[in-house]
């Protein structure tokens, strides 16, 4: 059972030290009921303590954050099953896609157009958040060509998108300075891409067909040393999305499914025969419960 703020504030040092970011360890002690701050940032908490609130302290959907000079793009943190029910504190990132098997003159035309593109909303701006770069090509140099040709049109987030370790690495190598999500990791290439993204300290997504497959497969990544996971399923029409992403949001929030706890990824693109259906199919996605499309 989840402990209330003043159990959590009881096994807190109280010393209002404030280096949690917190003006109190009362205050820090209500975010962590509230799944809105990791344990960690409080350097000062006892192991023993640390033990009995490692389930209170840690949120049902894991936080990853995607950035990109000085933007930050951010999925998780959840803890309502409907989204309607408290306020919305990262709403999903918005990625537009390109291949590496379009000509380059392109590629750069249409990432500075998603970079200016800006629509006014109450008062608000809404713009993309970043690009998901493709390796269609197989051809890792290519791929990274693609990254380096975005990158100088385009300075948002990154998606770098390959079955092939080796490309994701010339990916990489095209976009210093910048933490992007890798897509993605499967049952047979789990291993390579956990290397991969351990060692460039990035996060990984993990796609599925089925939700024992992406369990399992966190599992491993977990135990390989990456915590910072994205789940990819593999569902792509209205029906099967809509349905995969409600059981596994579910299961992270209801059930308390550890491995099951992490943001979302969705390709609208891919779960529809008409372009014009993947705004609908895109809308339905952000609704239940994308934090990456």
């Amino acid at each position: 059972m989840a402990l209330t703020g003043l159990q959590i504030f009881k096994l807190l040092p109280q010393t209002n030290c404030k280096e949690c970011g917190y003006p109190t360890c009362l205050a820090f002690a209500m975010k962590l009921a509230a799944k809105q701050a990791e344990l960690a940032a409080c350097p000062y908490v006892s192991e023993e303590a640390a033990a009995q609130l490692e389930s209170a302290a840690a949120p049902p959907v894991r936080l990853v954050t995607l950035s990109s000079n000085g933007f930050d793009v951010a999925a998780g943190n959840e803890t309502v099953l409907f989204r309607h029910e408290k306020t919305f504190y990262h709403a999903p990132g918005l990625f537009v896609r390109v291949r590496d098997t379009e000509p380059l003159e392109e590629i750069s035309a249409l990432a500075a157009e998603v970079a200016a593109y800006k629509v006014d909303y109450v008062g608000l701006d809404l713009a993309f958040d970043g690009m998901a770069v493709a390796c269609a090509s197989g051809d890792a140099e290519r791929f990274r060509q693609c990254v380096e040709t975005v990158r100088s049109a385009n300075h948002g987030n990154l998606i770098l998108m390959s079955d092939a370790a080796d490309a994701l690495e010339a990916g990489l190598a095209a976009a210093e300075g910048v933490t992007p999500l890798l897509y993605a990791a499967n049952t047979e290439n789990w291993q390579e891409m956990a290397a991969v993204a351990k060692r460039n300290k990035v996060p990984l997504a993990v796609t599925g067909s089925s939700i024992d497959e992406l369990a399992q497969l966190t599992k491993q990544i977990v135990a390989a040393g990456v915590e910072d996971l994205v789940l990819a399923p593999t569902a792509y029409d209205f029906c099967g999305s809509l349905t995969m992403l409600t059981q596994l949001r579910r299961l992270a929030l209801k059930l308390g499914k550890r491995e099951l706890g992490y943001p979302i990824l969705t390709l609208p693109g891919d779960g529809v025969a008409n372009p014009a259906d993947e705004a609908a199919l895109a809308a339905q996605q952000i609704a239940k419960y994308a934090g990456f499309v």
